[in-house]
């Protein structure tokens, strides 16, 4: 007796001769093929490039070989991906015999001579009141949108509203889920938190760190290479969460486990101090969510202390007004801001006024960009004061901090760019400001 997902398996290679079968995946192509028998709830992720998405594509066409009447619909994240997809199915569905009838031909939707077919559309688009026997959902999110909470309430939202519109023949229909992960609150981890759902998961490397180590599928992608793969993300991406999540399909909270400060009660008197300031503006679509966040931080040294900071609502006026205020109080120093967008023109503005912002590109994420600040912090080398009136909410937005846009993070991305400007390469060394309390 053939294993389950075999015969799907060996088709693949019969109806695109340019790959082979997928034989990592028999597990993900069982539960293919089970949607024939019986109402499926299957989840599966899957580490990137290892054919994930060709596997479900092809599978859903063998699923109309078998039986041309059913109706699939496949979400995915975008409407080009959605494209995508759509023309790839269209292709292998008319070497497959099963494809579109004549008008009824298009990339988002087509209907073959049975009536069944596949409608391939994006977790934004809307297609109420479409029904489906089988639903399939492909990367719903991108890595981008994975990391917004509103996009993935949205995205579950939609999952939830065609599981309940799939039927077939009076029973529920089978919904089927595979990705390749970036957030433990993603479609698959809430689902997993459900009732009635199978799950199968393959990390890259398997028995990571144990004698036992070894790839997933060494003929698609070996082990020294996921190796490699691994080290070089880790240049770019120290938090290492791409290959979590997109590797080993084990996203990490995005949380930066950042620990209780240090603390100091009297501000040291070295000589040799250099003081810095740290400027966060955070423009959003809405209006009501524009916030700037302001630090001071004097170091001796590699350790910085804090000096001031605050919170208050983006009015380019009110910033400059408060960097005079700060500078009034903590002394003559460089401003540093991470800058992307907006904010660029927003420090031409107050440079046009006599207050200079040195703005430094905002590449990679905020959690990554913050790695450096977070290590600083959690080695006593950032300390903050025992007291002060605003010193509570700061260290409590502090700890909250995760990295996702729209938080209410702008003290410590102020702090960020006051640390990197300060103690980075280039800008730092050129604006050192030693013992100086003038404007």
């Amino acid at each position: 007796m053939m294993q389950p997902g075999a015969e799907l398996v060996e088709w693949i290679p019969q109806t695109s001769p340019e790959f082979r079968s997928p034989w990592h995946l028999i597990d993900w192509c069982a539960m293919i093929e089970a949607c024939l028998v019986r109402p499926v709830r299957g989840l599966c992720a899957v580490p990137i490039r290892h054919h994930k998405t060709e596997t479900t594509i092809h599978g859903a066409v063998w699923l109309l070989t078998k039986r041309p009447t059913l109706r699939i619909i496949i979400l995915t994240h975008s409407h080009e991906r959605a494209e995508t997809l759509g023309k790839r199915a269209r292709e292998l569905a008319r070497v497959a015999g099963v494809g579109p009838m004549r008008g009824h031909d298009t990339i988002a939707k087509w209907q073959n001579d049975r009536g069944g077919g596949i409608q391939i559309m994006s977790a934004k688009q809307s297609r109420l009141g479409e029904d489906c026997h089988i639903l399939i959902f492909d990367d719903p999110l991108d890595e981008i949108s994975s990391l917004e909470p509103e996009a993935r309430q949205a995205a579950d939202e939609t999952i939830a509203h065609y599981t309940a519109r799939c039927m077939l023949n009076g029973q529920r229909g089978s919904v089927l889920g595979v990705m390749s992960r970036w957030h433990p609150d993603d479609p698959i981890g809430r689902r997993l938190l459900r009732k009635g759902w199978t799950y199968v998961c393959f990390p890259a490397i398997v028995d990571l760190g144990l004698e036992t180590e070894r790839a997933f599928a060494p003929d698609v992608w070996g082990l020294a290479e996921l190796k490699a793969t691994r080290e070089e993300w880790a240049e770019s991406d120290p938090t290492e969460a791409g290959f979590w999540a997109q590797l080993q399909n084990d996203p990490k909270p995005p949380n930066s486990n950042i620990k209780d400060p240090a603390r100091y009660t009297v501000l040291p008197d070295w000589p040799g101090h250099r003081t810095g300031y740290g400027l966060d503006l955070q423009y959003s679509e809405k209006k009501r969510s524009d916030w700037a966040g302001l630090v001071a931080i004097r170091y001796w040294g590699a350790r910085g202390f804090l000096l001031q900071s605050e919170r208050f609502k983006l009015d380019l006026d009110t910033v400059y007004d408060k960097l005079t205020a700060f500078k009034l109080v903590h002394g003559a120093g460089p401003i540093f801001s991470y800058v992307s967008g907006p904010e660029v023109g927003s420090i031409r503005y107050l440079r046009k006024r006599g207050m200079v912002v040195q703005g430094m590109p905002a590449r990679f994420n905020k959690l990554v960009r913050g790695q450096k600040t977070i290590d600083d912090w959690n080695t006593g080398h950032l300390l903050v004061p025992e007291h002060g009136v605003w010193v509570p909410k700061f260290v409590s937005r502090v700890l909250q901090f995760r990295g996702i846009e729209g938080d209410e993070d702008n003290e410590f991305d102020a702090m960020v760019s006051c640390r990197d400007g300060i103690k980075g390469p280039g800008l730092a060394q050129r604006t050192k400001t030693v013992g100086q309390r003038r404007m």
